[in-house]
């Protein structure tokens, strides 16, 4: 939140309790849509002047305007309706809170909760021990502090906890962004520059073959360039984006059973995150062992209404060294970073490694209620 933003909050706020309370008294004066017209009734302004004024109202009428008891008991209602309120407000929302959610250990928990509970006592009661016989009796002159108190400690740690969320959304959503762009350019230089050479080849044999792949390759370009930059993209789409890698990745390896790819059920009109699933497929082509194996790389989708069951693996032999330039492990931690964030409690992700097989299964329910 902008500091602009939140200094029009909290004034809207304060000036919340004296505005609502003269309206209050106001249109008490009136029956139920009758007596608006009342010449006798006292404006909007006038109560509200009243208000403010009635905080320095002297409250032993019978004495003299300057005794000690006067003077105390016009500081006791100020510091009743106005010092008190705004101090419990501000420490719990400027100091006690965010304590609480920095540490949240026994003691930041403590502090607080004995503040609220000793300090309107000790104050009330030295202010009450001067000006018991002219402002409220000592009950009743404790039990609205410690109303005041207590409402406005939890006024300042709603407020708090309220900004720290909104907060907290706004980083979670400039990290999103933030991992997308990063995302976006781990694009495996190395399969961009073999697809080119690949089709620069294919241009001298089979020219056909080779505006195929160049508009295949245009097409993952432009998909994740600018169809990317919105929150949710069509299944259909991103299932597109794949099949065009997938293509463009065999005929680097030249081998045309290399990959396989079902699809059960209707991508159609299910919505989902971008890019969800593409760093799963480059990190099999990369770190496939066999690549000249029949179905080395299997990929399919099984999708049952919201639910999307995504399924990935690859022939991978532990005992041979494959190179690894870090850009696969950096986007697949960007992937489950997402799937937390966006799918917190709505997906199950689950990678194996065994009898030479690496997989991964991605479950993820798309429904946003």
């Amino acid at each position: 939140m902008k500091k602009s933003t939140r200094i029009i909050v909290h004034v809207a706020f304060w000036t919340f309790f004296p505005i609502a309370s003269a309206l209050y008294k106001w249109s008490g004066q009136f029956g139920f849509m009758s007596g608006f017209f009342n010449k006798t009734a006292k404006t909007f302004f006038q109560i509200l002047t009243e208000n403010i004024q009635s905080l320095f109202i002297p409250p032993d009428i019978g004495s003299e305007v300057w005794t000690a008891s006067n003077l105390f008991g016009i500081i006791f209602h100020i510091y009743v309706f106005i010092i008190l309120p705004i101090g419990i407000f501000y420490l719990f929302y400027g100091l006690f809170i965010p304590k609480v959610l920095k540490n949240k250990n026994l003691t930041s928990k403590l502090i607080p909760t004995l503040f609220i509970v000793f300090a309107p006592f000790i104050f009330t009661s030295l202010f009450s021990f001067v000006t018991i016989a002219v402002r409220w009796e000592y009950a009743h002159s404790i039990t609205i502090t410690y109303i005041i108190s207590i409402s406005f400690a939890i006024l300042g740690s709603l407020f708090r906890i309220f900004e720290n969320w909104i907060k907290t959304e706004k980083l979670a959503k400039q990290n999103l962004q933030s991992e997308m762009a990063l995302l976006k350019s781990q694009v495996n230089p190395h399969f961009l520059f073999n697809t080119l050479n690949n089709i620069d080849s294919l241009i001298k044999t089979n020219t056909d073959k080779a505006s195929e792949m160049l508009v295949k390759l245009s097409e993952i370009m432009r998909y994740m360039i600018y169809e990317t930059n919105i929150e949710r993209v069509y299944l259909s789409n991103e299932i597109s984006h794949l099949k065009s890698y997938i293509d463009l990745q065999k005929i680097q390896f030249a081998n045309a059973e290399l990959a396989s790819l079902s699809i059960k059920g209707s991508p159609n009109n299910i919505l989902i995150a971008p890019m969800l699933f593409i760093p799963f497929v480059e990190n099999a082509f990369k770190h496939c062992t066999n690549k000249n194996a029949q179905n080395a790389i299997r990929i399919s989708f099984s999708i049952e209404k919201n639910i999307i069951n995504f399924n990935c693996e690859n022939i991978f032999d532990t005992t041979q060294h494959i190179f690894k330039d870090g850009a696969s492990g950096v986007g697949l931690n960007i992937v489950e970073r997402r799937l937390n964030l966006i799918y917190s409690g709505k997906h199950s992700l689950i990678i194996n490694e065994k009898n030479n097989t690496f997989q991964v299964i991605l479950s993820i329910d798309t429904n946003e209620n």
